[in-house]
């Protein structure tokens, strides 16, 4: 089995976070109004979709939460407070994540044993994160990773492993630097 990460989040619609990359295992916990929390796990060795900002970090950390529900994604910030991560809570594809768009052209999940892309056949699992960093006091790195798992509806079948193909990272980017009102480097 893969290194993963694990990210507790609080069950709220607000609030951006992006959990960071490490070795092996860690846990993230976080509580909404309401006492509850959600985990989601990640692999250590997925690469994020970077961009730098020229805006400073509380700039973009505010437009975050609302880029995030532009996509119809809500999510909600890591609960630990010395890192600037937001994501999802764990989401499930049973059918097509866009209609009339191909699950493939957003998430690479690999091939089914007969050769057809899995992302387009299995029932897929997946969370967004980001992770927004200083690189200066007006630039911000903002880093965006999609992952998550397949599995063959009608089978039951070990999961594989899916990961962005960049353009649902790259849409949250998008989305980001217009609620920001600035343009990317």
């Amino acid at each position: 089995m893969r290194d993963r990460l694990c990210v507790v989040l609080p069950l709220v619609l607000c609030g951006p976070l992006l959990a960071g990359c490490a070795t092996g295992s860690s846990g993230r916990e976080a509580s909404s109004r309401n006492g509850e929390t959600f985990a989601v796990r990640f692999r250590t060795g997925a690469p994020p979709a970077k961009r730098i900002l020229p805006a400073p970090v509380p700039v973009v950390w505010a437009a975050l939460p609302q880029a995030f529900v532009d996509m119809g994604y809500p999510g909600g910030p890591s609960a630990r407070p010395d890192e600037m991560v937001y994501l999802t809570r764990p989401l499930t594809i049973d059918g097509q994540l866009y209609n009339g768009e191909r699950n493939s052209d957003y998430l690479d999940c690999g091939q089914t044993p007969v050769g057809t892309l899995a992302a387009d056949t299995y029932e897929i699992k997946f969370a967004i994160l980001a992770r927004v960093s200083a690189l200066d006091a007006d630039s911000t790195l903002v880093e965006v990773l999609v992952d998550g798992t397949a599995r063959d509806r009608g089978r039951f079948t070990s999961a594989v492993n899916c990961a962005g193909t960049g353009r649902l990272e790259a849409a949250l980017l998008q989305r980001l630097e217009k609620r920001t009102g600035v343009t990317v480097r």
